[in-house]
């Protein structure tokens, strides 16, 4: 019998080939080309879009991504400070507004950070080279000659200026396209980053005060509920809408196709028209547009997918004819990258007609009008 040692390095070899699917964020900075750019620096590249400075002495800081409870907003502060090198309560977040901060697409994934905080980090480290470089030419000096302490640069002497009194000298200073050519602070550097701060989002939900978009509550608003098909591809056959229009304070029933939903006076009104409404809803069997749950890797594999190849090697010794061969299959169950809650929006009518803000977030459902106008019409469509 002859023994045979399988290492982690020659099990590797006999794989032939390996393969992996991943989301790449440039880690290192960032004299790069626009491909390789932190993502979410791409398509955002005005630096003013990131950082702004206020009169109050205080830093806007916008961010694309949302906060789900999650706590991103406190870490994304936590960059810009470190990388601004200012005191972290003087950073004030903007977050998901799509009329003034970048374009960050969704938030998901557990990227927030990645995406998000990789470009804010970049963006900082950015603002604070061009202010130094300012504050080098107001003083006359190397900007090796200048420390930063809090958001005020100190030069040899004691003179000093805060970021806030240098911007008010050139107040287009931070209205550019980010170079991409500042390396940010190395971690041994780091005082903000990586010490425990407590949470901004907290003290909202511990205190009751409107956290999220379901939280809004506008002037003589009015509330809506979706009613789901009880699978994917299930098309509305049939409606009763009896029970559903004897809910009290319901004001519509909207149906568009296969959508159905109600409007109501209040929230409960409009979720038991919801579940009245479900009850009437007869829909068709899709369970034919379904995968074989009994044989579902074997499904999964027909569906489309990318796949990458990472690097190819072949075996640098072949087994010994004594080694045993063993090959085997795993699968495991199907992982749904789903959302953690319904859709929310929060529409604001002028007039019948829409007004020029809409705000979204992936929470709940609700719908807000200044008149019935805008639901009724919706009804008559329906």
């Amino acid at each position: 019998m002859t023994d045979f040692v399988l290492s982690r390095r020659r099990f590797a070899q006999g794989l032939g080939i390996i393969v992996a699917t991943f989301a790449w964020t440039a880690r290192s900075a960032i004299s790069q080309a626009p491909s390789s750019l932190p993502f979410s620096l791409r398509n955002n590249r005005r630096l003013e879009g990131w950082v702004r400075l206020e009169p109050d002495n205080s830093v806007v800081v916008f961010t694309g991504k949302a906060e789900l409870g999650q706590g991103i907003l406190t870490a994304l502060a936590q960059i810009a400070a470190e990388e601004l090198d200012v005191e972290f309560d003087k950073i004030r977040m903007v977050s998901a507004d799509t009329t003034r901060g970048p374009d960050e697409q969704y938030t998901f994934g557990s990227q927030s950070i990645e995406q998000g905080g990789a470009a804010i980090r970049a963006a900082g480290a950015e603002a604070r080279a061009i202010l130094l470089a300012a504050a080098a030419r107001r003083f006359g000096v190397a900007e090796t000659q200048l420390k930063v302490m809090a958001g005020s640069v100190v030069a040899p002497g004691g003179r000093r200026a805060t970021y806030w009194e240098i911007a008010s000298g050139e107040p287009e200073i931070l209205r550019r396209e980010i170079a991409a050519n500042v390396a940010p602070k190395p971690p041994t550097d780091y005082r903000i980053v990586g010490q425990s701060i407590n949470r901004t989002d907290l003290p909202a939900k511990l205190t009751g005060r409107a956290s999220f978009v379901q939280d809004m509550r506008l002037p003589e608003m009015i509330f809506a509920r979706v009613v789901r098909p009880p699978r994917y591809g299930a098309k509305l056959m049939a409606l009763d809408e009896t029970a559903a229009r004897s809910v009290p304070g319901l004001i519509a029933v909207i149906r568009d196709g296969n959508f159905l939903a109600v409007a109501a006076e209040r929230e409960e009104q409009a979720i038991a028209g919801r579940n009245a409404l479900a009850l009437g809803a007869r829909w068709s069997d899709a369970a034919d547009s379904l995968p074989d749950i009994s044989n579902l890797a074997k499904e999964l594999r027909q569906l489309r997918s990318e796949t990458s190849v990472v690097g190819t090697a072949g075996q640098s010794e072949p087994a010994p004819p004594a080694a045993k061969k063993i090959s085997a299959e795993y699968a495991r169950s199907y992982l749904s990258h789903g959302t953690i809650g319904p859709s929310c929006a929060v529409a604001l009518l002028e007039d019948g007609q829409p007004y020029d803000r809409m705000v979204t977030h992936p929470r709940s459902v609700s719908a807000a009008g200044r008149s019935r106008q805008g639901a009724g019409d919706a009804e008559r469509r329906g």
